[in-house]
């Protein structure tokens, strides 16, 4: 009765190829499909994995992460690339099987619970899949289960497999020459040998033709937030000062009219609705929501300082930091610290130690912090603040740097009540707070139903009519015509996921004032900053958006 049992509730797969099996019986030399399976640790949507649509159709098997498997398995954790002689009989004894996880969280999958013998790599091939399209390696299941049933020989098979996704076929036509060249080699050696002379092709066409526009642009992004006299990069903006006002909008006829890399207002619309009809499912975007901290302390771990340049700029823009090298005492905090970019350069100011490394006594140094009496600095990411507290080490500066979660009610005040510091004891009296409080670059960071919480947060811990120094993205900056599919979060919204999981937000000015007077703060100065970033080396000029502010808790 048991096995009766066992036997009804087998799975849509295994009925599949019994069916095709029973079929096969009775045509003549009709080939006997692969086997292939998968592992999956459900790090990514179900309703968009190519490997889950295969175990839904019945072509593919799902297996239990405590489940074995005795043919070939794609891991990225293999260190052997697939061999056709040797992996041929292997595949047709066994099978093949995939291990679906994300690109992003590979050194958090337990790819060690999974049982098998021969893991495999595939070589390079590059993705033909919406979410990863033009990268190399990094392979959807579909696309690295077709590759190696191609490399092997069964060549219908894989054919079969990719004809279930609108797609698939620009796999076949985008990877046509490499999959034709690894499928006549014979070992792993005559793979790797291939592989390289494909690799060398991609070099000499990277090095002929100027860099991809995406890396251009990060460069730019890169310099736009370092010193307005860098080498690479010359910028003109207008003049900051309270007196300007006669700023342009992005969709002013005279914004950029004299340079003709500028995307008008047509374009711009078409960019927009490309974007907003390839929206991220609610699945990922909530998983992005949640995994925001994940993601920055990845991000710093694998950039360390080298990602962002030490911002020099702020004492320019910002009026109210030059009364910090004056003896009235003062308190400042950095909301979003990162690795330090906005804090040391202030503080080696400050200090009058230039980046040439002068040498100068400690006491002179500490006598001429007398303009602050208390700095702060917080961060989502543990290991951004790790190593600000290293990079801190050189100074002869009491800094206080924590993590905190700036989203959650009462963050900000309760961590700073609790830090244990004798000096911090003032700011347990209500009369105190903070005098200072950047946030630079950081409110565009959060997920836009969480940056009220936020600024909350920051008027609770100001001094009556302490200030908050804001800068970060407006709406059209060339960074938000730059996105691609599947990057937007929502359709009423210029919310956006980078590719390494961190978000991207691009205000209105009017938007930008409606959330800080409900934040409690008056609005001192709020106005838009244009700027022409220019590389001369890569002759590529771009216009840049951003909105800069000082708001104000009013004494009352």
């Amino acid at each position: 009765m048991k096995t009766k049992r066992k036997h009804l509730s087998s799975s849509k797969y295994e009925r599949g190829m019994a069916e095709t099996h029973v079929c096969g019986s009775n045509l003549n030399n009709a080939p006997r499909k692969i086997l292939t399976a998968m592992w999956d640790f459900e790090q990514c949507d179900p309703k968009r994995c190519s490997g889950r649509k295969l175990v839904r159709l019945g072509m593919t098997k799902l297996l239990r992460l405590n489940e074995s498997f005795g043919g070939i398995v794609l891991t990225p954790t293999a260190t052997c690339v697939l061999s056709p002689d040797t992996d041929r009989q292997l595949m047709h004894s066994g099978g093949i099987a995939v291990v679906d996880c994300s690109w992003a969280q590979l050194e958090q999958t337990g790819f060690k619970k999974l049982k098998f013998h021969h893991g495999r790599l595939l070589p390079l091939l590059i993705a033909s899949n919406p979410v990863k399209y033009g990268k190399p390696f990094q392979l959807s299941c579909v696309e690295a289960l077709a590759a190696s049933l191609y490399i092997l020989g069964e060549h219908n098979q894989a054919t079969e497999f990719l004809n279930k996704f609108s797609w698939g076929h620009q796999f076949l036509t985008l990877n046509k020459q490499r999959l034709q060249s690894y499928a006549k080699c014979s070992t792993s050696k005559e793979i790797l040998c291939c592989q390289d002379r494909f690799l060398e092709q991609i070099t000499r066409v990277d090095s002929s033709n100027t860099e991809s526009y995406a890396d251009i642009y990060a460069e730019l992004d890169n310099q736009i937030l370092a010193d307005s006299s860098s080498s690479q990069c010359s910028s003109s903006s207008e003049d900051f000062t309270e007196q300007r006002t006669e700023t342009h909008s992005p969709t002013d006829s005279n914004f950029g009219q004299q340079d003709s890399t500028v995307i008008e207002g047509e374009e711009i619309n078409k960019v927009i609705t490309k974007q907003i009809d390839t929206l991220v499912s609610s699945f990922e975007r909530t998983k992005l929501f949640t995994e925001c901290g994940k993601n920055w302390d990845r991000f710093y771990k694998r950039n360390g300082v080298r990602f962002f340049k030490d911002r020099h700029w702020t004492t320019h823009e910002f009026t109210e930091l030059s009364s910090l090298h004056n003896r009235t005492p003062r308190s400042l905090l950095e909301v979003g610290c990162g690795v330090g970019n906005f804090l040391i350069p202030l503080i080696e100011s400050m200090l009058s130690i230039s980046k040439a490394g002068i040498d100068i006594a400690e006491e002179s140094c500490v006598s001429k912090t007398n303009g602050i009496s208390r700095i702060y600095a917080c961060d989502i990411s543990q290991r951004a603040v790790d190593i600000l507290d290293e990079r801190l080490k050189e100074f002869p500066v009491k800094c206080n740097a924590f993590v905190c979660d700036v989203t959650k009610t009462y963050s900000l005040k309760a961590a700073l009540s609790s830090l244990n510091s004798v000096s911090d004891q003032e700011f347990n009296n209500a009369e105190h707070g903070v005098d200072l409080v950047t946030l630079i670059f950081v409110l565009s960071a959060l997920n836009p139903q969480e940056m009220f919480t936020c600024l909350c947060n920051v008027a609770s811990v100001l001094s009556p009519g302490g200030r908050l120094l804001f800068r970060d993205y407006g709406q059209y900056d060339h960074a938000q015509l730059r996105f691609g599919r599947g990057s937007r979060l929502f359709a009423d919204r210029p919310s956006y996921v980078r590719q390494d999981g961190t978000l991207s937000y691009f205000f209105t000015k009017d938007e930008l004032a409606n959330l800080f007077s409900n934040a409690g703060l008056s609005v001192h100065r709020l106005h838009f900053v244009h700027k022409e970033t220019r590389n001369v080396a890569k002759d590529l000029c771009v216009q840049r958006v951003f909105l800069q502010a000082v708001c104000e808790k009013p004494a009352s």
